[in-house]
């Protein structure tokens, strides 16, 4: 769920969020605050209802349902690995709760028999009574230290749980933000380069960021005459050359269909432009093997639009300049380079 509020807006939110949390003693995390938040910004409809009626009797949330209510509602569907493991992680929340209170209730306990040994002793005690105090001060303590190994055994499988469980979570998150043809990153991954990037030139106005699109010319002829499978052959090469010439700290990504982005950070201008040139003749000298030993005949170039960042502007205005240049350099023959003038 995205949220297009001013601060003003997200400020209001927040406090109704926080309010209604208190009001109806929603446990105090960040499930449970995902979902009141959504339902203080009218956010997902399908959940306002069940909340409707919450507020409506005044009761309350278990821990349970909110789980159920932001599974269902605000967790993203199209990342199930993410999904299971986050699953897995409000599980192990529950449980390492419940290992608390276990310790908790010891504790007390403990604290109990303690209060009632000091109140016995407190005035002179008959040896018989005081035998017994000791006796029972003997079975809390062992009580309370059989208690505590249950609760630090409980801890211990938690804590690989947790660290098996962070570590899926890494990797799903890798896989999220990465093109399952390509292996470079998706659309989603480069706006979030994309952004990154602007707040790194905000901060150091020094460096001279530059936004590069190519396109596969002719890809269809390509698909239409050596089929599909060749076609995605062709872009898994491009993907390779790509990931060649970029250096550390730049971001390779397939931008959609046969369309391909390069984001240069640390390069000079002069640089950039070198670069972006052989590139386009690197794979303009390229083939792509068909099979064992078959080659396509002719030659697969590619169209580049590259547009460097001014400064102040937005990440949509930015694309917007580089995919300007695309369409120009595919307009004037293909196989070329277009640099926005801006």
């Amino acid at each position: 769920m995205d949220y297009l509020h001013d601060r003003e807006r997200s400020l209001n939110c927040l406090r109704t969020a926080v309010s209604l949390m208190g009001k109806h003693a929603a446990v105090l995390d960040p499930i449970s605050f995902a979902v009141w938040y959504d339902y203080a910004a009218e956010g997902s409809l399908e959940l306002k209802r069940p909340l409707d009626e919450v507020t409506g009797r005044g009761g309350q949330l278990s821990q349970e349902r909110t789980r159920e209510l932001f599974l269902q509602h605000l967790a993203p569907r199209d990342d199930k690995p993410a999904l299971d493991a986050l699953t897995q992680v409000l599980g192990l929340t529950q449980a390492v709760s419940h290992s608390t209170a276990m310790a908790r209730q010891a504790n007390d306990e403990l604290d109990r028999s303690l209060s009632a040994f000091e109140h016995r002793l407190s005035a002179p005690p008959e040896p018989q009574a005081l035998g017994v105090a000791v006796d029972d001060m003997r079975q809390a303590s062992a009580q309370t230290h059989e208690s505590i190994q249950q609760v630090s055994a409980l801890l211990a499988r938690h804590s690989g749980e947790i660290e098996r469980l962070r570590s899926e979570l890494h990797q799903a998150r890798q896989e999220a933000e990465l093109d399952g043809l390509t292996q470079v990153l998706n659309r989603r991954a480069l706006d979030r380069a994309v952004l990154e990037c602007l707040a790194q030139a905000a901060a150091d106005p020094s460096g001279h960021p530059c936004l590069l699109l190519l396109d596969v010319d002719n890809f269809k002829q390509i698909n239409d005459g050596f089929g599909h499978s060749f076609g995605d052959e062709v872009l898994r090469a491009m993907a390779r050359v790509l990931r060649a010439v970029a250096a550390a700290g730049d971001s390779v990504a397939r931008f959609g269909g046969d369309e391909f982005a390069l984001l240069l950070r640390m390069h000079r201008l002069d640089e950039a432009q070198a670069l972006a040139e052989r590139l386009r003749i690197q794979v303009a000298n390229a083939r792509v093997r068909k099979g064992q030993g078959d080659e396509l005949r002719g030659q697969v170039t590619i169209s580049v639009g590259a547009a460097a960042l001014v400064h102040g502007e937005s990440a949509e205005q930015w694309m917007q300049r580089a995919d300007a240049a695309l369409y120009r350099a595919k307009r004037g023959g293909r196989n070329r380079v277009e640099w926005d003038a801006a």
